[in-house]
């Protein structure tokens, strides 16, 4: 086969990832305006009212107080949002709301991984590059918007490769940043709603700090890091470690939710579940299916762009050990075959 050949298949792959992927994100958005505006128009207004003080606030709108500290000043309003959409997730009377809200946590797990170590990849360009700049745009948009709208397109034409190297700082810091979202959900769904403990995490859920742990990576040299055969299977050991961390966490909450549903409804009543999460939701739990949903579906294309029978695979074990892990396990595949394949095409040009 020619390379002309070649190029130009390549070229329409990454042309119809990048359709795919960019029209997943937009029907996002419209869904979840849709679903969410009127939800969302009053709580909008009480929450930029200028004329109520915090202290008042409960007391004269009727919806939960909110710590404005955590939203740095700019973001004040979403923290106040995503209190009341968290309370309302919190007090659905089916456990529609912990079920959706903890399946977009599950896919984000392996997506953290992956944002974050590909940014520091030589050859990175594009928005793939600010993951901080992407956390704060998924808190204004929702991540189901940005990942299939805006993440996924730029990484297929940003020069980013799997099996180049990068820094072990970066590695764990990619493993590390997942952990807070997983703490400060299980705090919204565990402790008592009137207390301050929850009212802070839910801010922080919804406010800045978290996308901008990632400032944290400003000064990283993954970039620098020479790509030779011991540093390219280095990295990949660390890598494979962080999907695995991903993947037993991912597992474990994977596990609760299922004893959740089965509970509830019957393990095998499918149809009851979609009910409750879809068909008779409350608009803030239909935000978070289709959140779920979105996000699972443009996971699955990041990892068909790479390889289409990995995502099989990953379909194939979602429903045994949950998307996340399915997932994870997927990307610590690609991984590895990145590195080795990598390290054959460092070897034969120094040859």
């Amino acid at each position: 086969m020619s390379d002309t050949t070649t190029q130009t298949r390549l070229r329409r792959r990454r042309l119809c990832y990048a359709i795919a992927s960019s029209a997943l994100g937009a029907w996002a958005f419209y869904k979840v305006n849709s679903i969410s505006g009127p939800a969302f128009e009053p709580i909008l207004k009480a929450c930029t009212d200028p004329t109520i003080s915090l202290a008042d606030f409960a007391k004269k709108t009727g919806y939960h107080v909110y710590e404005p500290k955590v939203g740095l000043g700019i973001f004040k309003v979403f923290v106040c949002l995503i209190t009341q959409f968290l309370l309302g997730l919190r007090e659905t009377p089916t456990p529609a709301g912990l079920l959706t809200w903890w399946g977009v946590v599950l896919v984000s797990l392996p997506l953290n991984v992956a944002m974050t170590v590909g940014a520091g990849r030589r050859g990175a360009i594009g928005p793939v590059r600010y993951p901080t700049i992407l956390g704060l745009l998924s808190q204004i948009l929702g991540v189901s918007v940005i990942i299939p709208l805006v993440y996924v397109p730029s990484y297929i034409y940003s020069r980013t490769e799997m099996g180049v190297p990068v820094s072990n700082f970066r590695i764990l810091c990619g493993a590390c940043f997942a952990l807070p979202i997983v703490g400060l959900s299980a705090v919204i769904f565990s402790s008592s709603t009137t207390s301050y403990l929850w009212t802070i995490s839910a801010g922080i859920l919804g406010g800045p700090i978290l996308a901008m742990m990632s400032l944290s990576l400003w000064f990283d040299k993954s970039s620098c890091i020479d790509a030779n055969p011991s540093n390219i299977a280095k990295s990949a050991r660390g890598i494979r470690w962080a999907y695995s961390l991903m993947e037993m966490i991912s597992f474990v909450i994977w596990l609760g939710l299922v004893g959740v549903m089965h509970q509830t409804h019957g393990l095998f009543s499918v149809a009851d579940i979609w009910r409750d999460i879809w068909v008779e939701a409350s608009p803030f739990v239909a935000f978070m299916t289709v959140d779920t949903g979105v996000l699972y579906l443009g996971a699955l294309l990041f990892i068909a762009y790479h390889d289409e029978w990995k995502t099989v695979t990953a379909i194939c074990l979602t429903p045994f050990v949950g998307p996340g892990a399915a997932c994870c396990r997927a990307l610590a595949e690609l991984e590895d075959e990145a590195a080795t394949a990598y390290t054959r095409n460092v070897v034969g040009k120094k040859e």
